[in-house]
């Protein structure tokens, strides 16, 4: 490690759809209510031993010299974000650092907001190498998420969720992406197609956030998606995608009538198109994504 570099454990949180609530409420109450929840935020790090870097429009970067900090200051935020009526995404991962002037610097930064981009609204995702600093205490509320992929990462990045306080301890279930295959069993695969790019989707590879956003693990280059339209997941054998966005997400799936789904999840079943904020009508449009399963 470089001498200019320090290790911290580094905490992304925002607003899950904070463009929605500005249509919902109106920009100036809207406003007002995401100061006041980035105030209370901003006095959660304080209060857990670290020190806020810097805020967006909807969120925050936080900093602390140990794991159990950043996590700790995690779940207290989720435990107030029903005061407020919202939903709240953290992303958490432990590494090297460089401080600059007013923000910090390095591949961990990176890691960190890109984890935080395909948690789910109301979720706290960490990186194992977070993880394995925890405590035992702390340590008993992850979970392993599995390997995901992340923009910017050549390989998948072993990824736990983290149990947020009053939620009962998990059993396996569609919250949970773990998985055992039986030796010699076919193995479930989705291919999803996009721009002349592929990627392939498995119970190794468990989880795609898909949007506009540059950071997307599938990003469209569409003004009809949202930022950070959808995610997919691989749920009890099969692929759930969940729709997290302002004009929803438009799925064709062989002879089937076209599905649209609003805040809503299903399984992806067959081979189709997947439309992210208008019908999907053809693979060679730009917000289309054409998708395949199989057995391997």
């Amino acid at each position: 490690m470089s001498p200019l570099e320090k290790p911290l454990a580094l905490l992304f949180v925002d607003i899950a759809d904070s463009v929605m609530l500005y249509e919902r409420i109106g920009d100036a109450t809207a406003a007002s209510l995401t100061q006041r929840i980035l105030a209370r935020l901003r006095r959660l790090v304080d209060g857990n031993g670290g020190g806020v870097i810097k805020s967006s429009g909807d969120g925050l970067l936080g900093a602390f010299p140990a794991a159990d900090d950043g996590v700790r200051a995690a779940l207290a935020m989720m435990a107030v974000q029903d005061e407020y009526g919202l939903r709240l995404r953290a992303g958490l991962h432990f590494g090297p650092v460089i401080a600059g002037t007013g923000d910090l610097y390095g591949d961990a930064c990176n890691v960190a907001a890109r984890v935080q981009q395909i948690a789910r609204p109301g979720e706290i995702l960490a990186t194992e190498a977070l993880a394995a600093l925890l405590s035992p205490a702390l340590m008993a509320r992850t979970r392993l998420l599995g390997n995901v992929a992340i923009k910017g990462k050549a390989a998948p990045v072993r990824v736990h969720r983290i149990r947020p306080a009053g939620e009962p301890d998990e059993a396996p279930d569609s919250t949970t992406l773990g998985f055992s295959m039986v030796p010699g069993t076919a193995m479930p695969t989705l291919h999803l197609s996009y721009g002349g790019q592929t990627i392939l989707m498995s119970p190794t590879l468990p989880r795609v956030a898909i949007g506009r956003e540059a950071g997307s693990g599938l990003r469209i280059a569409s003004r009809q998606a949202s930022r950070q339209h959808a995610v997919i997941d691989f749920s009890r054998e099969s692929f759930l995608l969940t729709d997290h966005s302002s004009n929803g997400t438009f799925i064709r799936s062989g002879g089937s009538p076209p599905l649209v789904l609003r805040r809503d999840s299903t399984r992806l079943v067959g081979h189709g198109l997947i439309g992210f904020g208008a019908e999907a009508l053809d693979a060679r449009q730009d917000h289309v994504v054409a998708f395949r399963g199989e057995l391997t």
